[in-house]
């Protein structure tokens, strides 16, 4: 439990807060007994408790009595998302989640030098969800990387039609989950919180609200790309069939003369014509080489090999 007096910011154990003290408590694991002790202390609802055990899919905001419930999903390390609770008081701030979270364990170093980080609750939940926004942001650098390697393995001529279908598929689910946090951050912006709170004039959720906007639209432009990225891959694979249909006709065109020289000559019979005319076998080899040299010579003017 983090407790900022005045101007200092100091680490205390689970109490109820002082009139006029800042607080924030980071309940890492999801304990329920200290889930359970932090709700009796601060003498909140009890049926917040069963609120943050439910498994959350999606980013929802919602209000008990006069405690604020956020459910919100952060980016970690490995590009997955992680579900944290925050629940939202006068003065007083609660974050509640299963894995590591490493903008929380961050924020909570940087608490004792930066004490006006806790200046009041509302100002603390700003800057978490600022700091999640800028953690999407990083996450799409990521993802912009990732298509620019792909970009380049298909102009290089590789099939990666499945890398790129699954990387669409990974932007749709995070843009669904950016939605829902730009609606809470949206809802956030028209709440007018109490001047014990901090400055009730001050709208800072408006930064929120931009940067996820920002985030979403980087999505749709990386997904516009991507789209560009498949039909740039389907006209590959069709330039490759017209390649091999070009190969094959081309092949079929040189030897179809030959078929018929043979044919005619009746090269296939024991008494061949031209094996009664001097040098009529070398003759009928030299006019064959001769057609395949002249047809190819004609196919290479004419830009078709």
């Amino acid at each position: 439990m983090f407790v900022k007096d005045q101007d200092q910011v100091r680490e205390v154990p689970l109490a109820r807060p002082q009139s006029g003290e800042k607080v924030w408590i980071d309940v890492a694991q999801r304990d329920v007994d200290s889930i359970r002790e932090a709700i009796q202390v601060l003498k909140w609802d009890n049926n917040l408790q069963s609120m943050l055990g439910a498994a959350h899919e999606r980013a929802q905001l919602q209000y008990v009595g006069a405690v604020l419930v956020l459910t919100v999903l952060v980016p970690d390390q490995d590009h997955k998302m992680s579900v944290v609770d925050i629940l939202l008081g006068p003065n007083v701030l609660v974050t509640v989640h299963q894995s590591p979270v490493p903008l929380l364990t961050l924020l909570a170093q940087e608490l004792h030098d930066k004490p006006h980080l806790l200046d009041s609750a509302h100002y603390l939940l700003y800057e978490i969800l600022e700091r999640i926004s800028d953690s999407f942001l990083e996450m799409m650098d990521h993802y912009e990387e990732e298509f620019d390697e792909l970009e380049d393995s298909v102009l290089n001529g590789h099939d990666r039609a499945h890398d790129i279908f699954g990387l669409r598929h990974q932007l749709h689910r995070i843009r669904s989950v950016l939605a829902d946090m730009r609606r809470i951050a949206a809802r956030l912006s028209r709440r007018q919180f109490s001047a014990s709170d901090g400055e009730s004039d001050a709208n800072i959720f408006v930064d929120v609200y931009d940067g996820f906007y920002h985030v979403m639209d980087n999505i749709d432009s990386l997904r516009d790309n991507l789209t560009g990225l498949v039909d740039l891959q389907l006209n590959q694979r069709s330039t490759r069939l017209n390649e091999i249909m070009k190969f094959l006709t081309i092949f079929s065109t040189i030897f179809l003369p030959l078929s018929f020289i043979t044919g005619f000559f009746g090269m296939n019979l024991k008494s061949m014509p031209e094996l009664g005319i001097p040098y009529g076998q070398e003759f009928t080899l030299l006019l064959m080489i001769s057609v395949v040299v002249s047809m190819l010579w004609v196919f290479k003017r004419r830009h078709w090999l």
